[in-house]
């Protein structure tokens, strides 16, 4: 099966943070019952992305659908960075408001040949059009300064130097 690590939960949670992305609740280790883990705050009042995809929930139209497509493009670019094979519609929590709640980063931060040399979101993708140009420019910024030793400091031991080496690989991919 897929690796999954609770780490990469937190690392998620830091890198978001530092990236302005803003989508992935507060997530911290704690300890329960000698063993460790990650807790990650509970978003209430949300539904889940396959609505919308089902037809079940209608996309708002004007302004407030081009501010929502603008944060499926930050999604994408964020999930690019930490090589998030695991993302689905059920793990992408739209609230009332329509912001994006993005849960489950366990299956992040791969290191294989493929997580190296392709973004899940690329040019063959179905889901590329648009995406790099219609990214918020403060994010695109704060990603140019991203460092190993600035992603070292952010997530501590949760990730290995592998994962931090492709971080910033896929970041010059993107």
């Amino acid at each position: 099966g897929a690796m999954e690590n609770w780490m990469w939960e937190i690392a998620a949670y830091r890198l978001d943070r530092f990236l302005g992305v803003n989508m992935v609740p507060v997530t911290v280790e704690r300890r329960f019952r000698e063993n460790r883990g990650s807790l990650q705050f509970w978003v209430e009042g949300t539904f889940h992305y396959l609505e919308i995809m089902e037809g079940r929930t209608k996309l708002p139209g004007g302004m407030k659908g081009v501010l929502f497509n603008r944060q499926v493009y930050l999604q994408r670019a964020f999930d690019d960075l930490l090589y998030n094979d695991d993302r689905h519609a059920n793990n992408i929590l739209i609230t009332d408001d329509w912001r994006m709640i993005l849960i489950d980063h366990s299956r992040s931060f791969r290191t294989s040949k493929a997580s190296l040399s392709t973004l899940l979101y690329n040019e063959k993708s179905r889901t590329h059009a648009g995406t790099i140009s219609a990214l918020p420019a403060a994010f695109v910024e704060k990603l140019k300064t991203l460092t190993p030793e600035i992603i070292r400091g952010l997530t501590e031991s949760y990730l290995t130097e592998k994962e931090i080496e492709a971080v910033m690989v896929r970041r010059d991919l993107i």
